[in-house]
């Protein structure tokens, strides 16, 4: 029997289930909002996820490669549409990935006894200068840093296998080499945990890779000389403009 106190209730349980909805709704929308600011700050800046690009074929480090010169017109084009020309492609494995980030930083810190902050929603765009920043996954005391990789399963095993120093490192990652040289440079701090986690892995032995990539003084002015290069033709081109 249909009742006034079952309405009551009925109702009750709807409006919960609405204001709970809502609150998603708005935790995304702020989220979003978040991160839209966080690309806003980047909009015609080199950044440290990106040094590779500008890293190539280093033992001619006062020449641009073609490489460079693409992603440096990929930067012009960001200030000329204030963002708007940014690509936006999110594999299967990177979506995997930001979704396992604080798990994998959350194992690290139980097996290292350490505490990463600025992670997750809360890292930072740290801006060196005003053409280039970098975005750690992690901060930890004063000197480190951490990156935070949840690759494929051949991936995390090749890793785990054939990576046992920072030469191995810089041979076999050489794009994350420059982006991890990019954030100690943009960061002024001396030491990156490269963290590499995978729960696919039933041994929980093999779910965690980390090792550990030092600040290179050598590599770091190598940076240096590409970026004010770099900027130099940035510059040339939207002066053509």
């Amino acid at each position: 029997m249909l009742t006034k106190d079952n309405i009551n209730l009925d109702f009750e349980a709807i409006r919960a289930e609405h204001e709970s909805a809502l609150a998603s709704i708005q935790k995304i929308q702020e989220k979003e909002e978040k991160r839209e600011a966080w690309f806003k700050t980047k909009v015609g800046k080199f950044s440290s996820s990106d040094l590779g690009k500008l890293m190539t074929y280093e033992d001619k480090i006062n020449e641009l490669p073609k490489g460079a010169i693409t992603y440096i017109e990929e930067k012009v084009l960001e200030i000329l549409t204030e963002g708007q020309s940014r690509k936006s492609f999110k594999s299967d494995s990177m979506e995997r990935g930001n979704e396992k980030e604080l798990e994998a930083i959350t194992v690290f810190e139980a097996k290292y006894n350490v505490k990463c902050f600025a992670t997750g929603e809360d890292q930072t765009f740290i801006e060196f200068c005003s053409y280039f920043g970098g975005t750690p996954d992690g901060l930890i005391d004063e000197d480190d840093i951490a990156e935070v990789k949840c690759p494929d399963s051949k991936t995390h095993y090749f890793r785990f296998k054939n990576i046992k120093s920072q030469e191995d490192f810089k041979k076999y990652e050489k794009d994350y080499y420059w982006q991890i040289q990019g954030n100690l440079f943009a960061s002024g701090r001396k030491r990156c945990f490269f963290i590499d986690y995978d729960d696919r892995f039933t041994n929980p032995e093999l779910q965690l890779f980390v090792i550990e990539i030092h600040r290179d003084e050598d590599d770091i002015q190598k940076i240096k000389t590409r970026l004010k290069m770099a900027e130099n033709h940035k510059q040339k081109l939207l002066n053509n403009w």
